[in-house]
């Protein structure tokens, strides 16, 4: 009896640790999904499938949100899930004190396991008063950073800057600004 005792005591101390931890340490997401027009496309072997006005929406651990919208994508099945790729992408973070983060481009690729997304051709970042142009740019879902590359143009209110790289961490609004050479320097024109 006393040996029975022990073990439902263990059980339920173990349940309440658990309920515990999921309550309390662990981060939920919640993720929305507004309704896409999806067709069958007949002459694929792999049966994947065309998106018209593909919309993605999540809202962020830190209150933030982030939406993805696209005139038109395609879905690719892959062993270890979906790739969408899109075309004639907007992009928008909006954080928790709703300052928001625009991105266009021509071309994109979200990765629907890990949530990052790869935007390609003609990128255009908008930042408060701040323009950045460039030909790629990696979202990174889990580490809540964008990393910018190929041909950097940044344009704010007092000058502009070229450099090969860029990486903005979108928790800390840190930025940081690299050459791919280590002789060469990034180039900063003032206005004033």
């Amino acid at each position: 009896m006393k040996s029975f005792f022990q073990v439902f005591l263990i059980i339920v101390i173990v349940t309440v640790a658990f309920f515990f931890y999921k309550k309390y340490f662990v981060q939920n997401e919640v993720e929305k999904f507004a309704p896409a027009e999806i067709i069958e496309d007949k002459d694929l072997k792999n049966v994947d499938n065309l998106i018209n006005k593909f919309k993605y929406e999540v809202k962020l651990v830190d209150d933030g949100q982030f939406e993805i919208n696209a005139k038109s994508s395609k879905v690719e099945n892959t062993k270890d899930g979906q790739i969408i790729s899109m075309n004639d992408v907007e992009a928008m973070f909006i954080d928790n004190v709703n300052r928001k983060i625009e991105i266009r481009s021509i071309t994109a690729n979200f990765d629907t396991i890990s949530n990052n997304i790869n935007f390609f051709g003609d990128i255009k970042v908008k930042y408060l008063n701040n323009l950045i142009f460039a030909n790629k740019l990696d979202f990174n879902y889990k580490n809540n950073n964008i990393k910018i590359h190929e041909n950097i143009i940044y344009k704010g209110s007092y000058g502009s800057v070229q450099a090969d790289k860029m990486e903005i961490n979108l928790t800390t609004k840190n930025l940081k600004l690299f050459m791919n050479n280590e002789n060469d320097k990034v180039k900063i024109i003032s206005n004033r």
